[in-house]
C-alpha cells in the first residue's frame, strides 16, 4: 500500500478564512489609503489572479512588504473567530486513521496556523511551516521538499488558489484544489489541476482510489 504525502495549504483550505479577510481589509483600508470593499467586489476580486486583484484594488506592488506584514498582526486578534471548513475536522480524522501523512505550508505565521490548530484540537500534521508572505510560492514549497526530504512524485498538495496549482506544477506535484476557498471553480479549472473537490470527504476518496490503483 502506497500512501501520498498531503502537503495542505491553510487560509482557505483547512481555515474558514475568507470574511475574515474582508474584515481585515476593510479595517486596514484608511491606513494604506485604499478603498473599502462591498461583498460584490470582494466576489469579484475572487475570480481573478492576484496581479489582476491587485490592480482592480488599486493596490501597488510596493505597498505589500508593509500591508502583508500588518495583516497578519491583525488576523493574530481576530483568529479567535476562525473556525474549520465543516467538514474538515472529520476529513482529517480519517486520514490521520489511515496513517496518510501530512503536512502544511503556510503564507500565515507560523503563531497563527499553530494557534488555529490547538485551539481546534487538528493536530494531525507531521509539520507545520508558515512563511508570512504570498509570492513566489514555489520556491517555498521546494524548500520544504528537499528539507523535509520528500519525493515530489509521491507528494500531492492541497489548495484553494490557482498561484497553488501553479506552484505545484512548478515543482512537479500533483494537486488537489478546493472550490471551498478563495478562487471560484471557474478560475481554478483555468488552470488545469490534477483533482478538484467541492466536499472535504472527497479528499479521502482520492486518496483511497490513489491506493487502491497502486494496488490493482
Amino acid at each position: 500500500m502506497s500512501l501520498p504525502f498531503l502537503l495542505f495549504d491553510f487560509d482557505g483550505t483547512i481555515a474558514d478564512s475568507i470574511h475574515l479577510g474582508l474584515k481585515i481589509a476593510n479595517h486596514l483600508a484608511p491606513r494604506f489609503g485604499l478603498d473599502t470593499l462591498s461583498e460584490e467586489d470582494f466576489a469579484k476580486v475572487r475570480s481573478m489572479s492576484i496581479p489582476k486583484a491587485l490592480k482592480y484594488l488599486k493596490i501597488p506592488f510596493y505597498k505589500l512588504p508593509k500591508l502583508i506584514p500588518t495583516a497578519l498582526i491583525e488576523y493574530r486578534h481576530l483568529i479567535h473567530e476562525l473556525e474549520p471548513f465543516v467538514g474538515i475536522r472529520e476529513m482529517l480524522q480519517e486520514l490521520n486513521s489511515m496513517q496518510c501523512p501530512m503536512a502544511l505550508l503556510s503564507s500565515n505565521s507560523n503563531e497563527n496556523v499553530w494557534y488555529f490548530l490547538q485551539h481546534h484540537h487538528l493536530n494531525h500534521f507531521n509539520w507545520v511551516e508558515g512563511t508570512s508572505g504570498i509570492l513566489k510560492k514555489h520556491n517555498s514549497i521546494r524548500k520544504q521538499l528537499k528539507k523535509h526530504k520528500l519525493k515530489s512524485d509521491n507528494v500531492i498538495y492541497v489548495g484553494d488558489e490557482i498561484r497553488d496549482i501553479i506552484a505545484a506544477h512548478k515543482c512537479g506535484l500533483r494537486i488537489i484544489s478546493v472550490s471551498w476557498g478563495f478562487h471560484t471553480t471557474d478560475l481554478l479549472v483555468q488552470k488545469d489541476p490534477d483533482y478538484l473537490v467541492d466536499k472535504p470527504y472527497q479528499i479521502v476518496e482520492v486518496v483511497k482510489k490513489l491506493i487502491h490503483t497502486d494496488l490493482s
